[in-house]
């Protein structure tokens, strides 16, 4: 055989096992379960109820994540404004009316979020994630225990992956994981 017909017969042969290899993986890929979210995993949804959830509200996800950047992106600049001694007063509460609206619209997705997906878990779910957000939300709102008020202790209930502990807390990773 000429050397021209060998390195032909390997350049097919090549492409034949990369294509046979990589249609294995693909093959696979597509029989394998989409991850469950943390949430779910947490509140022990059935395979039914985290197909309820994602159908009853399917763009949550990406929508929150540009909401949380836009937030954080407007808290990192007025965390900037406020360590600059030279910074005009204005500024720094122009930033801050931009941090409000921006945390606004954050908490009104997620109050959708949870308003629409309530009716799809049982009744044990339901008081496990409104307790964790009550929890977050009293955890948000130092104006309670500020004025001498009782302090409002430490969040319980929460999703284990935000402090590593059993209950919740700021301390840890927050709902993605991060």
């Amino acid at each position: 055989m000429r050397p021209a017909t060998k390195l032909m017969i390997a350049a097919v042969a090549l492409a034949a096992g990369v294509g046979a290899f990589l249609a294995t993986v693909a093959a696979r890929g597509a029989t394998r379960p989409a991850p469950r979210q943390p949430v779910a995993r947490w509140l022990g949804l059935s395979d039914e109820q985290a197909k309820g959830v994602e159908a009853a509200d399917p763009t949550f996800s990406t929508e929150t994540e540009g909401l949380r950047a836009d937030l954080c992106g407007k808290r990192d600049k007025l965390a900037g404004l406020l360590e600059d001694t030279q910074t005009p007063k204005q500024q720094i509460l122009d930033q801050v009316e931009l941090v409000i609206v921006a945390q606004e619209k954050l908490t009104r997705r997620v109050a959708g979020h949870l308003v629409a997906i309530r009716p799809l878990l049982t009744p044990q779910q339901q008081k496990q994630l409104m307790g964790m957000c009550a929890s977050e939300v009293r955890c948000s709102a130092p104006c309670r225990w500020r004025e001498g008020g009782a302090s409002p202790g430490p969040a319980r209930g929460g999703p284990p992956w935000q402090d590593g502990q059993s209950g919740g807390g700021r301390r840890g990773r927050g709902w993605d994981g991060r």
